[in-house]
C-alpha cells in the first residue's frame, strides 16, 4: 500500500499558516443577512389566487408590464398589481398571493406563473376575480422531503460571529437549515431593453432581462437551473419538450427567431424557427458569473458579476457580435461595478449597478461604449430595467420601483418611485 510522507517541517508550517488564516477571517463579527426556509405541503401551496387588498414592497423581484398594467414580483409570495396607464402617478389595485412564485409571463389576458413545483394559468381578463384555467402539477423537478416542498425563505438581518469551520459561500456560510449572507450580497436568484417581449400572435407583456419566463407566438418557455421547457399554449398548456442544457442557467431572451439563454458560464443561442424542434446554434463561454443577456441587431450584451451566489469575482460587460449567429465572437469587455439587469433599445443600453444605479450609455459604437456615458443615476439601486417604446424607463431595485422619461437621454427625469417598506 502506497503511502504520503508529509515531513514534519511541512507539518508546522500548514498548521502556523491554517491558524494564521484562522486569525485573518475569524476574528470579530459581522451583519449578515439570514435566510430560513420555509416548508409546505402541496396543500399550502396550491392554493386559490385572488386579488387581495394592496401590500407593501417589501422584497421586490422581477417586473413586467401587461397592457398598462404593471405587476411586480414580491420574491416567493407572488404580485403586486398596479395600473400604469399614467406612469408619473401608478394606482395600487392589489396583491395575487402566489406562494413560491418568482416569474410570469402573459399573452391574451391569460397569466402563466410559477408556483414552487407547479405552473398555473390564470384568466386576468377581469383583475378582480383572477380565474384558475389550469394547473400544471409537478412541472419542475423539485422533490419534497417528508412530503413538503421548500415554499419561500424568511429573512432577517442579523449580527453573527463568523465560525470558520461552516461552509462558507461566497461572503457567507450555512448553520443548519439556515442561509447567513453578508448583507451586501445578491439573493434575487433565490427562485432559485426591449425586455423580453415578442408581440406576433397575439398581446403579449414585455418582462426583464433577468426573466425565466417568455412567451414567442403560441408558446410559452422557461428556463429552470439546468434546462430549458417548452410549452404550447394554444389551448391547454402543454409540456413539447425540455433540453438539458447545464448547471447555472439563468435567464431567457427571445429576438426574433432565436432564444437567448444566460447561464452563469456562458451564453447559449438556440433557433427557435421551429418552436416545437428548437436546437443549440452555438455558445458563447466566458468566465463563471451571473449573466442576463439582451440583444439588438447583429450584438449581443451581457453583464457578468460578483457579490452573488454565482461565486464571480468580475464586474463586466460583454459586448458580442452574433453576425454570424453560429460564430458568436468578443467585440470588446468593459469594466463596471457590479452589473445586474439591462436594457437595449434604438443604441440606448441600460445598465443596473446594483447599489451603484444606473447607467446610461450610447451603443451605437459598439467599440466605444466607455467613452459615451450618457447620464449615471447613482441614488437609486437597481436590479433590471425595461425600456418601452414610448420613452418611458421601468427600474426596479431593493429600494423600490422607478419610473424614468428618457426621451432625452442625457436628462432622465423622474416620474414616479414605489419605494420599499422594511418589515
Amino acid at each position: 500500500m502506497k503511502q504520503s510522507i508529509i515531513s514534519l517541517a511541512t507539518i508546522l508550517m500548514l498548521t502556523l499558516l491554517f491558524q494564521s488564516c484562522l486569525q485573518d477571517k475569524c476574528e470579530g463579527i459581522r451583519e449578515f443577512r439570514r435566510y430560513d426556509p420555509v416548508y409546505l405541503t402541496a396543500t399550502q401551496i396550491r392554493q386559490a389566487v385572488s386579488l387581495e387588498s394592496p401590500r407593501d414592497l417589501v422584497n421586490p423581484g422581477k417586473l413586467y408590464i401587461y397592457n398598462d398594467i404593471l405587476f411586480i414580483n414580491e420574491q416567493g409570495h407572488g404580485i403586486h398589481l398596479y395600473d400604469n396607464v399614467d406612469p408619473s402617478n401608478p394606482v395600487q389595485l392589489g396583491f395575487y398571493p402566489i406562494v413560491g412564485n418568482f416569474d410570469i409571463a402573459i399573452k391574451n389576458n391569460i397569466l402563466y406563473a410559477d408556483n414552487v413545483m407547479d405552473i398555473i394559468s390564470l384568466d386576468i381578463t377581469n383583475l378582480a376575480a383572477p380565474v384558475l384555467v389550469h394547473r400544471e402539477e409537478e412541472a419542475f423537478d423539485k422533490h419534497p422531503w417528508n412530503d413538503l416542498y421548500l415554499g419561500y425563505y424568511v429573512s432577517s438581518n442579523v449580527v453573527e460571529s463568523f465560525d470558520c469551520n461552516q461552509d462558507v459561500l461566497d461572503g457567507g456560510f450555512l448553520r443548519g437549515n439556515a442561509l447567513f449572507l453578508e448583507s451586501t450580497i445578491d439573493v434575487a436568484v433565490f427562485d432559485s431593453s426591449a425586455g423580453s417581449t415578442v408581440t406576433s400572435g397575439g398581446s403579449v407583456g414585455t418582462g426583464g432581462s433577468t426573466a425565466r419566463f417568455t412567451i414567442v407566438g403560441d408558446y410559452l418557455y422557461n428556463v429552470d437551473q439546468s434546462s430549458l421547457m417548452t410549452w404550447n399554449i394554444q389551448s391547454t398548456l402543454t409540456r413539447v419538450a425540455t433540453h438539458e442544457i447545464g448547471w447555472g442557467i439563468e435567464t431567457i431572451f427571445p429576438y426574433e427567431e432565436y432564444l437567448f439563454i444566460g447561464s452563469n458560464s456562458g451564453m447559449f443561442i438556440y433557433d427557435n424557427t421551429d418552436p416545437e424542434g428548437i436546437f443549440l446554434l452555438s455558445t458563447f463561454q466566458h468566465a463563471r458569473a451571473c449573466d442576463p443577456v439582451v440583444v439588438e441587431g447583429t450584438t449581443a450584451y451581457v453583464t457578468l458579476r460578483n457579490g452573488s451566489v454565482c461565486q464571480s469575482f468580475i464586474n463586466q460587460l460583454d459586448v458580442i457580435d452574433i453576425s454570424t449567429i453560429t460564430q458568436p465572437t468578443l467585440i470588446k469587455t468593459y469594466p463596471m461595478t457590479n452589473p445586474h439587469g439591462l436594457a437595449i433599445r434604438d443604441n440606448q443600453l441600460y445598465i443596473c449597478e446594483g447599489e451603484h444605479g444606473l447607467k446610461i450609455f450610447d451603443a451605437s459604437e459598439t467599440d466605444k461604449i466607455d467613452k459615451n456615458l450618457i447620464a449615471n443615476l447613482e441614488t437609486i439601486k437597481s436590479t433590471d430595467v425595461i425600456s418601452l417604446p414610448n420613452s418611458i424607463l421601468l427600474v426596479i431595485g431593493s429600494d423600490g420601483f422607478y419610473q424614468y422619461d428618457v426621451s432625452v437621454a442625457d436628462t432622465p427625469v423622474l416620474l414616479s418611485h414605489i419605494p420599499v417598506v422594511s418589515e
